[in-house]
């Protein structure tokens, strides 16, 4: 069997590693992936393994949105032994990855605070948290805000209250990708292409090659597209008869620094706010004879139907200027290593986008959104028994990539939702209204704007999710 895997992000190595470990001898996997990877997610990411500090007011309430918040929950508990079993492929080259290299080294600690850097809507997502916490009967602890290891915020956007979530975590997700790539390499069944694909061949109903960036075709048994946020290039290159919604990037931007006197032993970060993942701050600790004092925060976040490959300064001096004031003062004293940007890849209707095609022999795994890295050994998992003809939970289906658009909210739903994300975002970026009406008004405003593009696109009983207000407005996503 000859698996062709076009991509070489955590999502592909992942699924890659898994099929190694299963297959016979006999198997041969090529990946097709850029070795310099740019804007790749992964290397952006701050890899914090959260399930809980991710939820925001109204983000369970639907059956499938409560079969995500599962599926990440099983990912966080599979971080713990998929490092073990990456570790032991290593073997007696371990050391060369640092303290992360050990057995089950993922460490665990993630702290939500709750502060007054914005509006009400960050009390209602915090409160959700601990609500969600509760339910499920997850261990947690309530703390002083100024108990939290070097949480030292300006005075004017300290936390009032704040959490510990015992068990989610953090690892330094370059280490991870290193390791993955260390591993397949040592393979004499992986085969690694420094090179992209440019599109998919298909003959009699399957797909029967990848045509390289230099012409070159492989051609192999099955396919596996999972190369974030390109897939949708790739498709449009193609001539697979398929019907894929479209696969936007979610540009983030990260920052990481050196802060000998204020390094972290926990992740430190506020609930999601304003469409994006909130402030950040989260160790960052290097390989052996690297330092170990670095810190990433993170994370900015807008929709981009194009690839995006410097940050924007807007980006870089918002998270500057946030995480110095909501995190730790101290910070305009840290040195600045890198400036990351990754793209996120983002469906058409914020869903993942997982499993096989009604094109028998190709399967897609992509529309991750920032949560590829968190769960990538739990899809992997999954994605090489559905490439091995096993079956896997039933509800997994409705995520497969070429479902029709799944609506998620209604109008009225998405429009409310809108409103008071982008006042909430307003906030972020020193939104002051004076005294009188004029935050309602521009709540107003912004209400008109969002029903009258409802209307303009079709949207009369189904809501935009509100991500993706901007891709409908100029047209790159179409209803």
């Amino acid at each position: 069997m000859k698996t062709v895997i076009i991509g070489n992000g955590i999502v592909a190595l992942t699924i890659a590693f898994r099929l190694t470990q299963r297959g016979n001898p006999a198997d041969e996997i090529v990946i097709v992936g850029g070795r310099q990877r740019p804007s790749s997610a992964t290397l952006a990411a701050a890899a914090m393994l959260n399930s809980y500090a991710e939820i925001e007011a109204g983000s369970l309430d639907s059956e499938l949105d409560r079969y995500r918040f599962e599926l990440s929950r099983d990912a966080t508990a599979a971080w713990r032994s998929f490092e073990e079993e990456l570790s032991a492929s290593v073997g007696g080259d371990s050391s060369r990855f640092g303290a992360q290299s050990a057995a089950g080294r993922v460490s665990r600690g993630t702290f939500i605070v709750n502060n007054t850097a914005t509006d009400d809507l960050e009390d209602e997502s915090f409160e959700a948290i601990v609500a969600a916490l509760d339910h499920y009967q997850e261990p947690y602890q309530w703390v002083s805000p100024r108990d939290i290891p070097q949480y030292n915020p300006r005075q004017r956007t300290r936390a009032l209250r704040a959490i510990l979530i015992e068990n989610e975590g953090w690892l330094n997700p370059r280490l991870t990708l290193e390791k993955l790539d260390f591993v397949l390499q040592q393979d004499v069944r992986v085969t690694v292409l420094d090179t992209e694909a440019r599109r998919l061949l298909a003959t009699d109903g399957r797909v029967s090659g990848a045509e390289l960036d230099d012409g070159t075709i492989v051609d192999g048994d099955r396919f596996l597209l999972a190369a974030g946020a390109t897939v949708s290039d790739i498709l449009r290159a193609s001539d697979l008869g398929l019907s894929v919604q479209r696969v936007f990037s979610g540009v983030g931007t990260s920052i990481e620094i050196k802060s000998p006197e204020f390094a972290l032993t926990a992740c430190i970060r506020t609930p999601n706010r304003g469409l994006a993942c909130g402030v950040y701050s989260a160790p960052y600790p290097g390989a052996p004879g690297e330092d170990q004092d670095h810190v990433l925060i993170g994370a900015s976040n807008f929709i981009s139907p194009d690839r995006v490959t410097r940050p924007r300064l807007s980006a870089v001096d918002n998270l500057l200027r946030n995480v110095i004031d909501q995190i730790n003062s101290n910070y305009y004293r840290a040195e600045l290593v890198r400036v990351n940007v990754g793209l996120r890849p983002s469906s058409q209707d914020t869903y993942p986008m997982l499993g096989q095609t009604e094109i028998p022999n190709f399967f897609i795994a992509t529309g991750t959104k920032r949560d590829g890295f968190h769960l990538s050994p739990l899809i992997s998992t999954i994605l090489a028994d559905i490439m091995d003809g096993k079956a896997v939970d039933p509800r997994f289906s409705a995520l497969r990539p070429d479902r029709p658009l799944i609506r998620a909210l209604s109008r009225q739903q998405a429009i409310d939702k809108a409103v008071r994300h982008t006042i909430n975002a307003a906030y972020q970026h020193g939104f002051a209204p004076p005294d009188g009406r004029l935050d309602d008004q521009i709540a107003k405003l912004h209400r008109d704007n969002f029903e009258r593009l409802h209307d303009q696109v079709g949207a009369h009983d189904w809501g935009i999710p509100p991500e993706m207000l901007d891709m409908y407005r100029y047209g790159h996503a179409v209803a």
